[in-house]
């Protein structure tokens, strides 16, 4: 397959950066084709006589990366970190890792350092669950284009994000690990009235589209699968205690349409190639910006009709927008901006339940909002002017139609070589 403009600047930067750095991580949402890029790298390195080896965390990334390959290469090998740890004594030339945001993990940090080789790192979400950053394992970031830029671009698909009533009441609730703590958000999500409401809140919203909905538990997710087939709506479930030939049935009667609703446990947040789904359900309240955007990924590959977003425990006012400007750093998200800015950057329409930019109308249902007279504290008056700096940075770009513009906001903000390049590949 021949590779965008966009994925082919990445190559090319990723080998520039594997020149000066032993390991360097490449960012690219969820849906822009990462496994494309990393299998072209493995196959050009392949041809000079270099052994690659690709390293997933999971049996599904692991097949899909094989299928990718084809025949494949004999200088070329796809392993899970489970074989590597246990028996793997091959020796690399390169690393390609799917999923780098894992890499901070003990495992997988004595695995590469028992390699030995240098590692290409490849994510959506360049941090850890708990919002901390990656530069222990990576010393280099390629920023590809974000979610936005592939909308536009119309490689991504455009979608509706809607924050319907329902949800359940996370007052109170202790943090673990970054995120909520799971055996208290069980108790406030798995009932009765939170199961009703989704299922209220698809039949209403979701269009008889092919959702995969987020769950907390296992419990979680058997009780919201007879919510829906009671209702009438086919539902199923997947979860990582299932063995491989149930969970492969399960997914193939999703993708044919057997089942309407795929209801999932820590399984399809990430990796996952499902065409057949362009509606996403957001059961799950996490505190992890990462877990959000990859969650809300699913359902943004492209389709001819938008993808529907239907956030039943209101992430998109913590997380903000998926195709929301952001700053990624290998240091993380600092404490002090952590989760700030982007609860101002959404509105939530009392009319239509859409969430939106900050406007006086909604732009899904023409509700005109209430002004607001609240006066802002000083805090969230950077917040505003913040979003608007992005935003008009965003703008400048835009109105940027030549090499020579291009290259003055290049110097002007200290940005690395190569990006006025992939500015200008992803208006071909």
């Amino acid at each position: 397959m021949e590779l965008r403009p966009y994925q082919q600047q990445l190559v090319g930067d990723a080998r520039s950066a594997l020149g000066l750095h032993n390991r360097v991580l490449t960012v690219l949402p969820t849906g822009g084709g990462k496994t494309q890029i990393f299998v072209d790298i493995a196959y050009r390195a392949a041809t000079k006589g270099k052994r690659v080896l690709i390293l997933v965390h999971r049996r599904e990334l692991m097949q899909q990366a094989r299928l990718r390959l084809g025949a494949g290469h004999e200088l070329i090998e796809v392993h899970s970190i489970q074989t590597v740890v246990r028996k793997y004594r091959w020796k690399p030339d390169l690393v390609i890792v799917d999923e780098a945001h894992h890499a901070m993990a003990k495992t997988w940090r004595e695995a590469l350092e028992a390699l030995n080789a240098p590692v290409l790192g490849f994510t959506a979400t360049p941090q850890r669950l708990d919002g901390k950053g990656l530069g222990e394992q990576f010393g280099a970031m390629i920023l590809g284009p974000n979610a936005g830029d592939l909308m536009q671009m119309g490689f991504l698909s455009g979608y509706k994000l809607f924050c319907p009533p329902g949800r359940a009441d996370l007052s109170g609730i202790k943090k673990r690990g970054g995120d909520y703590a799971k055996n208290e958000l069980n108790e406030r999500v798995d009932t009765r009235r939170v199961l009703a409401a989704a299922v209220k809140n698809y039949k209403l919203l979701g269009g008889n589209r092919q959702a995969i909905g987020f769950c907390v538990s296992i419990s979680h997710a058997e009780h919201m699968c007879d919510a829906f087939n009671e209702a009438g709506i086919p539902a199923d479930m997947v979860d990582g205690s299932m063995n491989a030939k149930d969970r492969d049935l399960t997914m193939k009667a999703f993708r044919d349409g057997a089942i309407r609703v795929l209801l999932s446990v820590d399984l399809i947040s990430e990796g996952f190639d499902v065409p057949a789904c362009d509606c996403v359900l957001l059961m799950r309240p996490t505190a992890s910006l990462s877990l959000y955007l990859q969650q809300v990924g699913r359902a943004l590959r492209p389709s001819d009709q938008h993808a529907v977003i239907l956030d039943c425990c209101g992430n998109a006012e913590v997380h903000g927008l998926p195709d929301m400007d952001r700053e990624w750093s290998l240091e993380g998200t600092s404490k002090e901006r952590k989760g700030l800015v982007p609860n101002i950057a959404v509105r939530v329409c009392p009319v239509c339940y859409g969430v939106h930019r900050p406007a006086p109308a909604c732009p899904y249902c023409g509700h005109v909002h209430a002004v607001d007279r609240a006066v802002p504290v000083e805090e969230d008056v950077l917040l505003i002017d913040r979003t608007e700096e992005l935003k008009q940075k965003r703008a400048e770009v835009g109105r940027a139609r030549d090499r020579e513009a291009l290259l003055k906001i290049a110097a002007d903000r200290g940005y690395k070589p190569g990006w006025v390049d992939r500015v200008l590949a992803s208006r071909r």
